[in-house]
């Protein structure tokens, strides 16, 4: 496969992947993986130092995670370090058991989180100074039409657990009916959620430093459904 140094927009019908190294900035939202996720695989961020650089790591690889990217570009060190390798360890396996999403799907409207989420603020270092403040709790959502699944993808980067309530309509992406199965995805395996108790998981509570997912499958010959805390 053939990669660059960094997302040149005009080449991307002649490439297989992007280093997306520069994505550093204040205020980013994941506009470019919405219009080429699936298309082309993105990877690796400037992973800086600095006093607050533990926070700073674990704000990039969450916010690698949900824009779809693959996590890093980091020291191989990193993953036995005692503040952040359980963390990274974490966020690199989930990504593992989603990554058909990421290769061939396509990005879906975050769901929005209601209630009160802090906010965390640390120096990505990049061109010196740099300071980056983003919600504590990470969202992302991705979206396999061909086998009608969806994935939403949340990671709590704080060192606090955060409680607030799922917002998302995923009539928008065809699920109108009956027959859906949801299961939640941890780095560590899955369990499978009875749909009859969606209505408890309308408010959610995110572990800190955690990071895992809820899998919306349509079952074979029904038409997949949502309610409570995924249908506005």
């Amino acid at each position: 496969m053939l990669t660059t140094e960094c997302n040149g927009e005009p080449y991307i019908h002649m490439l297989d992947g992007y280093l997306t190294w520069h994505w550093q900035y204040d205020g980013q939202v994941p506009a470019f993986p919405a219009v080429y996720g699936g298309a082309i695989q993105m990877f690796g961020r400037a992973y800086g130092g600095g006093e607050t650089r533990n926070l700073a790591l674990r704000m990039r690889a969450g916010q690698q995670l949900v824009f779809g990217e693959q996590i890093g570009w980091i020291a191989p060190g990193t993953v036995l370090e005692k503040e952040n390798g359980p963390f990274f360890h974490d966020v690199v396996l989930l990504r593992r058991k989603l990554v058909r999403y990421f290769a061939s799907g396509e990005m879906a409207r975050p769901p929005r989180l209601v209630g009160t989420v802090p906010t965390v603020r640390a120096d990505w270092q990049w061109n010196g100074v740099d300071w980056v403040t983003t919600n504590a709790v990470l969202t992302g959502a991705w979206h396999q039409p061909a086998s009608r699944r969806l994935v939403l993808v949340f990671v709590n980067v704080s060192d606090q657990p955060v409680t607030a309530q799922v917002d998302f309509d995923a009539r928008v992406y065809g699920f109108a009916g009956k027959g859906l199965s949801l299961t939640r995805i941890t780095p560590a395996g899955k369990d499978d959620i009875v749909p009859e108790a969606l209505q408890v998981l309308r408010e959610a509570t995110f572990p800190p430093r955690s990071a895992w997912a809820w899998e919306l499958v349509e079952k074979k010959g029904g038409t997949a459904s949502l309610s409570g805390p995924f249908q506005k």
